[in-house]
């Protein structure tokens, strides 16, 4: 390896990093802004500068970019459209960092729409369900360091660069909690988001739109492990649980 090479290999590990500082910031705020337990920044805020009608379609807006960035850039094909701008070390990482931007923008372009859905008054079933909802965020962090946390994130990929170690192929892995659901992070998302004692129209809205997108992105992502993994996905689909533990 030249000491130029050397130089750019430094140089995009440090962008992998940079990408996750994004990343990490981006999902904190997210989940700080979907508990509702800080008002500044809560999704259940009420009084918007907009009308009702206007807010829904804002709001539609962003989830609709969260969901295709997520979804165009997860596929095989706009992976190989994106290795001819940049080194494949770094195309995790940049995935991330799109998605970072995509997360962030929700909260803060996120349109208020007035109206309670429910609230739970009890104060030790509130504590229940504000515990459900961290434990929630905590099977979705658990989850990604069972499968390899800093490869999700892309920076064992511009390490292994940095450092001249050849990539290995993926391999089909079921660690911990993926041996009772096939998407624990999937569920840490919903049960974070669903688990909690107050609930806007506003809050319904995020809660409803992310989970069809997870739904429907889960479906396009097991057709990918079924055709990178073929027969031993498929068994294991047949095994496990694809989000609810034992049921579904």
């Amino acid at each position: 390896m030249t000491k130029h090479n050397s130089l750019g290999a430094i140089l995009l590990f440090i962008y992998s990093l940079l990408c996750y500082a994004a990343t990490l910031i981006a999902l904190l705020y997210f989940i700080v802004f979907c508990s509702g337990l800080y008002e500044p920044i809560s999704v259940n805020s009420q009084g918007g500068e907009y009308g009702s009608f206007t807010a829904l379609l804002i709001n539609i807006l962003l989830l609709l970019v969260f969901g295709i960035q997520h979804s165009v850039m997860a596929r095989q094909s706009f992976k190989a459209w994106l290795s001819k701008f940049m080194p494949s070390s770094v195309e995790r990482s940049t995935y991330c960092l799109a998605s970072a931007f995509a997360l962030a923008i929700i909260p803060f372009g996120w349109q208020p729409i007035d109206g309670l859905i429910w609230e739970v008054s009890s104060p030790w079933l509130r504590y229940v369900l504000h515990g459900g909802s961290v434990l929630g965020w905590g099977v979705l962090v658990l989850a990604t360091f069972q499968i390899g946390h800093f490869e999700l994130f892309g920076l064992k990929q511009s390490y292994d660069s940095m450092i001249g170690k050849r990539r290995l192929e993926a391999s089909f892995k079921t660690p911990g909690l993926y041996r009772f659901v096939r998407h624990p992070i999937q569920l840490g998302v919903l049960m974070g988001m669903w688990l909690v004692p107050t609930s806007t129209t506003s809050h319904l809205m995020l809660s409803i739109g992310m989970t069809l997108y997870i739904l429907v992105g889960l479906y396009f992502e097991e057709k990918d492990l079924i055709s990178e993994f073929g027969l031993r996905y498929s068994e294991y689909r047949q095994r496990v649980a694809k989000l609810i533990p034992f049921i579904a």
